[in-house]
């Protein structure tokens, strides 16, 4: 799969933009906030329905939006795709947002022109994303963790994506139904809980079960990653830490059997341990156990890699399991994704960048990379990209 075209309406800095993008993908070079990341933030914003940086959707549309005629500001995406096997579509994101608040009051999506749930957007573009801030996945937060995997899986499972959907809803309701019969509202704790323990069963057991079978070929690609990264004898290990308590050998099952197969058998220690937590859970009034509270961990030859691992050690770390995410989409797909790096080469030596980007260029897909100089760019395995520099809202090729 690759992007042949990306256009922008009143995206960040972009009044309107149209950039051709060819097979094998592009280089793009500019100064800090030139537009660079924002092109690879459109992108991404095509795949997952999410921004990877902006923790509100109102960050998105130019702060300058239809100022002029006082009406709604407003920000488009349209990006047209062509598969492996010739055959194309164009994913569209259109947001509006309140004129006196910063809000978004609508997100549309579409598909070929007609509209969709955003639901029905994600994974029709696949891409994986390189960025400096990537490091939080060893030294941000589990919350942090959870969304990465979540993001991935998606792409890959429309079923997962609904699950997560429904489930942080069940949370929230579970959540105030605890705090109001712990309150001693005087219900029957156990008949008011029944319904929604069976809801929240159902798609917790799911999403764990996805996220326990995803993480296995995760684990064993990055590993082999960062030992090709390094050429050392350190064992990195990416490991689930789990608040729902599995036997090693039901996880070794979960990871080998049918979805059908492992989902009960998840489903089964989850309601077995919501009520043996039940008074607790009623005293806090809050759900104790679930894959909201769940996070993923990286060592290095047994040893937590946020606490006692080099920045060296760490960001190698974090290349490998991006790495091992590609590896993922290309197996559980077949289809190869688009590759975003924005300014990932400058965090690297020379030798860890050949390592990089040998196996990136192994690996078959459309590049897509950004730098703050044009220098960062000229590594003899990007020499087949085309280049452009990028800045005031515009971006200009080679030859233009």
């Amino acid at each position: 799969m690759r992007l042949e075209r990306l256009d922008l309406e009143e995206f960040r800095v972009y009044r309107r933009a149209t950039l051709e993008i060819p097979p094998a993908g592009l280089r793009l070079y500019g100064t800090n906030a030139s537009g660079k990341t924002s092109l690879l933030e459109a992108i991404y914003l095509l795949a997952t329905t999410r921004s990877p940086r902006a923790s509100i959707d109102r960050d998105l549309i130019n702060w300058d939006s239809n100022d002029e005629f006082e009406l709604a500001p407003y920000a488009r995406v349209v990006g047209r795709l062509i598969e492996a096997s010739g055959a194309d579509h164009e994913v569209e994101i259109a947001l509006v947002a309140d004129a006196s608040r910063p809000t978004i009051t609508r997100k549309r999506a579409k598909l070929d022109g007609r509209s969709c749930r955003m639901t029905g957007l994600v994974g029709v573009l696949k891409v994986v994303l390189f960025s400096p801030e990537d490091l939080n996945l060893v030294l941000g937060s589990p919350s942090g963790r959870r969304r990465y995997l979540d993001m991935s899986i998606s792409q890959l499972d429309r079923t997962y994506l609904r699950a997560l959907s429904r489930y942080g809803k069940l949370v929230e309701r579970r959540n105030s139904l605890l705090k109001d019969l712990g309150n001693g509202s005087g219900r029957n704790a156990e008949d008011e809980l029944a319904y929604w323990d069976d809801e929240f069963t159902t798609y917790a057991s799911y999403i764990l079960a996805a996220r326990l079978r995803y993480l296995q070929g995760l684990k064993a690609e990055a590993a082999s990653a960062f030992q090709r990264l390094t050429e050392s004898d350190g064992q990195l290990r990416l490991d689930y830490a789990g608040t729902v308590n599995l036997p090693e050998a039901q996880v070794e099952r979960i990871v080998v059997d049918t979805m059908a197969d492992a989902q009960p058998l998840v489903a089964r220690a989850v309601g077995t341990q919501l009520r043996q937590r039940r008074q607790e859970e009623l005293r806090r009034g809050l759900t104790l156990i679930g894959p909201h509270r769940d996070d993923f961990l990286s060592t290095l030859d047994g040893r937590d890699l946020s606490a006692f691992g080099s920045r060296g050690q760490q960001r190698l770390a974090v290349v490998a399991t991006k790495l091992a995410e590609l590896a993922q989409i290309i197996t559980l797909s077949g289809e190869s994704p688009v590759l975003l790096l924005d300014d990932v080469l400058s965090e690297l030596d020379p030798e860890h960048q050949d390592g990089l980007l040998n196996a990136l260029g192994g690996a078959g897909c459309q590049i897509i990379l950004t730098a703050t100089s044009r220098d960062l760019l000229e590594h003899p395995a990007l020499r087949n990209l085309p280049i452009g520099a990028v800045g005031g809202g515009t971006v200009r090729l080679n030859g233009e």
